[in-house]
């Protein structure tokens, strides 16, 4: 179950603290983690626990579901990246600078979570505008970000949340899987494979590997 309890993850740009639901900051890391590269955060949610956020904000921060990050010190297909690796990840994104297109505000990248909670009532107006193709602004204007086909409104499932680690696996589910793997046959189905091993298992293989390589020179040469 997503867990939105909220906490504390350092501290913004502007020294204050940066608070997201756990669930926010768990879908951010895998958003970064695809990234390569981590953005700096400028601006969290629940910017209420910290007096209130920028007055450009009006309000969106003011609970779950929002944030900045820093874009002024990115390529601008580093940008492009992020926007598209958040939306593909089930969040919206726009880039933020100063040209009236994109909202005539400093340079930043907002993110609105849709499926955090609780969202302000500015955080679920952005969240319908992306849903309807917009730009997140007053406006209403078309978005002029790249947009998934179809579009993503739900981050995606994490395997590593449904399956056990491999160093929580029972020692026989490991030894199990170690005979599977040798027992694989070699160039079952590719007819580009090398002939030699037509027949051959993995184990079968590296026996005649192992003979190879003792009558040639023994370990180590």
């Amino acid at each position: 179950m997503p867990d939105f309890t909220v906490h504390r993850y350092g501290t913004d740009t502007s020294g204050r603290g940066i608070y997201l639901t756990a669930y926010m900051h768990d879908w951010w890391q895998a958003v970064v983690a695809d990234l390569g590269f981590e953005p700096t955060i400028v601006q969290g949610a629940f910017m209420t626990r910290n007096g209130g956020g920028a007055a450009a904000s009006a309000g969106y921060h003011d609970q779950g579901g929002c944030m900045d990050v820093r874009i002024w010190d990115l390529t601008g297909s580093q940008v492009d990246k992020l926007v598209r690796t958040i939306r593909e990840h089930g969040g919206g994104a726009w880039r933020r600078d100063k040209t009236p297109q994109h909202g005539g505000m400093d340079p930043h990248c907002h993110i609105t979570l849709g499926t955090d909670q609780p969202l302000s009532a500015g955080a679920a107006a952005s969240w319908r505008s992306y849903l309807a193709g917009c730009n997140g602004l007053a406006n209403n204007a078309p978005d002029y970000e790249w947009r998934p086909r179809p579009l993503v409104t739900t981050p995606p499932p994490q395997l590593e949340d449904d399956m056990p680690a491999y160093r929580d696996w029972k020692p026989e589910d490991k030894q199990a899987m170690v005979q599977d793997l040798l027992d694989a046959d070699m160039n079952l189905h590719d007819p580009k494979g090398s002939p030699d091993f037509v027949g051959e298992t993995v184990r079968s293989v590296l026996k005649k590997i192992a003979q190879v390589t003792g009558a040639v020179g023994g370990p180590g040469k």
